[in-house]
């Protein structure tokens, strides 16, 4: 424990972060989390290994036609087959990890698409570094590597667009859209909803009637296939970010392919289509549900914990349980994030109850 700053809200709230939370919620200070170089260079390898066995893993969908394996409707199949095939630039995603009684980070799930605490990660965990333990390290390249990443990317204009719903979804696209100009990009942003469709240019085109080029989305892709304008994306010149293929690497029906896969891996979990070769203990997660919404923990065949949403009709995937010593009766979740399928930074959030959600606090760590 240690003692949270006197002004820690003011000083947050400058970093960008305005939904910490009534005396906390989604950002405490009054623990931290201490790593060592060797424990994280573990974990960076870790990260680096299950990215490349979900690119293998997309690549057997794909030459394998298993997208039903996944969620995918096969009216969508052209679109995401397309962007596999064109590899269409992608910038970032965040794994979850949970640590087992020996240490071993297990895959938890993979945030391929609309990833969010980046501004936890990055700048305000990075300043309470710098004013509460200075003597000490981060694992927090995650910044820097962005900006690198939107200079590398070949674009001039990006227009970053969310569903106006949540102040953290706001606030972060508007942040990552401040990455974009850092980079010398010029960003505009918008509500997905203003997006239009030029039949001539055969682009999408914001209000004012300007071709969009490039959309980097806050809006996975499992609502924008619904949505009436899906039908002119295999027509489009618009390149969007996160692109369409990264649906796989989203739908938790990959936790089961990966095992089948790759189950010698140690950093998997055993995970299937049903319950039956797990036991009376598992997790039940929708395909893309998020921030936890309809996970169920079920212990000794009764259910522990259960969360509702909006996912409750999706398909099912079911996956083992971790057992770990715990932290202080807390769940720690170790969020990894990866820019250009490199492990960048380490973001962690925990809870006294057994599913991490989006109201989850977030606790910074330093490295000695």
């Amino acid at each position: 424990m240690i003692h949270p700053r006197g002004d820690w809200q003011a000083r947050v709230e400058a970093g960008g972060l305005t939904w910490h939370g009534e005396g906390g919620g989604c950002w405490n200070e009054g623990a931290f989390y201490e790593f060592t170089e060797a424990e994280l260079g573990r974990i960076r390898t870790t990260a680096r290994e299950v990215y490349e066995l979900h690119l293998l893993a997309a690549a057997h969908v794909v030459r394998h036609g298993l997208w039903s394996r996944l969620g995918v409707h096969e009216a969508d199949v052209p679109i995401l087959k397309a962007s596999w095939e064109r590899q269409d630039w992608s910038l970032m995603g965040r794994f979850d990890f949970l640590l087992d009684e020996q240490g071993q980070a297990k895959l938890i799930e993979f945030n391929a698409e609309t990833a969010l605490s980046v501004i936890e990660t990055g700048p305000v965990q990075r300043k309470w570094q710098q004013e509460v333990m200075p003597g000490y390290g981060q694992f927090n390249e995650l910044e820097k590597s962005l900006v690198a990443a939107w200079r590398r990317c070949g674009r001039q204009h990006v227009h970053c667009a969310w569903r106006p719903r949540h102040p953290e979804t706001a606030g972060t696209l508007r942040y990552l859209a401040g990455l974009v100009r850092e980079a010398g990009l010029r960003a505009t942003v918008m509500a997905m909803h203003s997006l239009g469709w030029d039949a001539g240019r055969g682009s999408f085109v914001d209000c004012d009637g300007e071709p969009v080029d490039c959309c980097y989305k806050l809006y996975p892709w499992d609502w924008m296939l619904r949505e009436p304008f899906a039908r002119c994306l295999m027509d489009s010149q618009t390149v969007f970010v996160e692109p369409a293929w990264r649906l796989m690497l989203s739908s938790k029906g990959m936790l089961a392919l990966l095992w089948e896969l790759f189950s010698d891996h140690p950093a998997l979990l055993p995970a299937y289509a049903d319950a039956d070769r797990l036991g009376a203990s598992f997790v039940r997660k929708p395909f893309f549900g998020r921030e936890g919404n309809n996970v169920c923990v079920v212990e000794n065949g009764e259910v522990a914990e259960e969360l509702t949403g909006e996912c409750g009709d999706q398909q099912q995937v079911y996956q083992a349980r971790v057992v770990n010593g715990g932290y202080t009766g807390r769940q720690a979740q170790l969020g990894v994030w990866m820019v250009g399928g490199e492990p960048v930074a380490l973001g962690m959030r925990e809870s006294e109850r057994l599913i991490i959600t989006g109201d989850s606090a977030f606790v910074p760590h330093v490295v000695r």
